[in-house]
Formats: C-alpha cells, sequence, structure tokens
C-alpha cells in the first residue's frame, strides 16, 4: 500500500474520531427528567464472631495496615497524591493539545486538499500528530509504572524502619511465631453509602499486633525521608540508574 493510501486512512480515521466526538456532545433532545432514584440501603453489618481463646506465642502483624496508619505511611500517602497531581497536569496538558491539534487539521481538510502541495503538506501533519499520539500513550504507561514503582519502593523503605518495632513487639509479647495477616482469612464490606467498611480478621484481636508496632514506631518520632516520583529508562522499562 502506498505512502499516500496509508496518510488518506489515517485521515479518514481522524475525521471518523472527530465526528463521533462531535455527535456525543451534539445537544439532545429535552425529555422529562427521570424520578429519583431511590436512596440506597445501606447494608447491614454482620456481627464479629467470638474467638476462642488466644494461642500462646502466636501473634499476627497486618503489615499493610501498619504501613497505612503509621505516620510514616500517612505522610507517604498524601506525598503520592502531590505527585500524582503533577502527573495528571502533565498528561493533562499534552492530551489538550493534542485534541486542539485534531480538531485544527480536521477544519482544514477541505481547503489543504484543493491543490496536490497542499494536501501533501497536510497528510505529512497527520502523519506528525499520529507519531505525537502514540508517543503521549507511551508516556501515559510510563509514568503510571513510575508511580507504581514509587509507591513500592516507599512502602519498602517504610517497612524496613518498622522492623525494629516489630522485634521490640514481638519481644514484649513473646511471639513465638508472627503471622502475616494477609495469609489469614478476611472479610470486608461495605456499610453505608460513604464508602465506610466493615473489615476484620479472622483472628482473636488480642493475638495481633499491629496497633501495637505502630504505636512503637510513631513513638521513635522518626520522619520518613523525602522522595520523588520514580523515573524509568523509558526505553527499558526499568528504575534509571
Amino acid at each position: 500500500m502506498k505512502k499516500t493510501q496509508l496518510l488518506l486512512i489515517a485521515s479518514a480515521m481522524v475525521l471518523t474520531v472527530a465526528t463521533s466526538q462531535a455527535n456525543a456532545q451534539a445537544p439532545k433532545p429535552v425529555t422529562a427528567a427521570p424520578a429519583p432514584a431511590a436512596a440506597a440501603v445501606a447494608p447491614t453489618p454482620p456481627t464479629p464472631p467470638t474467638f476462642g481463646a488466644p494461642l500462646a506465642g502466636q501473634c499476627v502483624l497486618d503489615e499493610q495496615a501498619g504501613i497505612a496508619t503509621s505516620a510514616m505511611g500517612v505522610a507517604a500517602a498524601n506525598r503520592l497524591l502531590q505527585l500524582k497531581a503533577v502527573v495528571d497536569s502533565e498528561l493533562s496538558t499534552e492530551s489538550q493539545a493534542l485534541e486542539k491539534d485534531k480538531a485544527d487539521l480536521v477544519a482544514k481538510q477541505k481547503t489543504a486538499s484543493a491543490t496536490p502541495a497542499g494536501k501533501t503538506a497536510w497528510e505529512s501533519k497527520v502523519q506528525a500528530w499520529q507519531q505525537r499520539g502514540q508517543a503521549f500513550e507511551a508516556k501515559v504507561q510510563q509514568r503510571q509504572q513510575e508511580m507504581q514503582y514509587t509507591r513500592q519502593e516507599v512502602m519498602q523503605v517504610i517497612f524496613q524502619k518498622m522492623i525494629p518495632a516489630i522485634n521490640a513487639v514481638v519481644t514484649q509479647n513473646s511471639c513465638s511465631t508472627v503471622v502475616s495477616a494477609d495469609s489469614l482469612l478476611h472479610y470486608d464490606m461495605p456499610s453505608n453509602t460513604n464508602g465506610a467498611q466493615t473489615s476484620f480478621v479472622y483472628v482473636n484481636p488480642a493475638m495481633n499486633i499491629t496497633s501495637a508496632v505502630v504505636q512503637k514506631l510513631n513513638a521513635t518520632g522518626e520522619v520518613l525521608p523525602a522522595f520523588d516520583r520514580v523515573h524509568l529508562d523509558e526505553n527499558q522499562g526499568a528504575p534509571a540508574k
């Protein structure tokens, strides 16, 4: 297939997308307002079970909950939100620029096609726009991976700083074995329309040392080290050295 034909197909695709968007944005006929939906009924949370006696020397730790509720975990969550806002702003700006240029190409297609030279120039601009769009899609994926890597790294940092607190609580409670809460049965159910949840782990609460570990960690007063978004190598998709 000739290059000109490929570009014309690409142009047609641009026009198709633009047309579909125009149709989606077209004013809709006035219709009667639908009747208000009935208020959602919040499910009744189940009554937690009555557990047997705690097993001597058996302790349970919910690492994820411990990290999330610790002072450093809260600080990390706030910082991650800031980094996400920066990424969202960057991508939104580029997306809007692409949409603006697409509309400009569509608007000028008829005029540009009046002469062979104009048509060729217009097709070149379409091709350049497509390349920018592909680069933008790659950037979106890269930013998502960078945020994922960043979160994983900072959570690992917090967990490492939690180890001394875990060791101290394990010693204090004479734990012979510490089981991760992730390996135990959980129950989570939305309890109201605001998204609050009823959540519990199927283990006697007396065996759960998570709160004690968080208190011990927070008592140190240690602050989470400053961190920024991980930057990936665009070619390899791995953290840049």
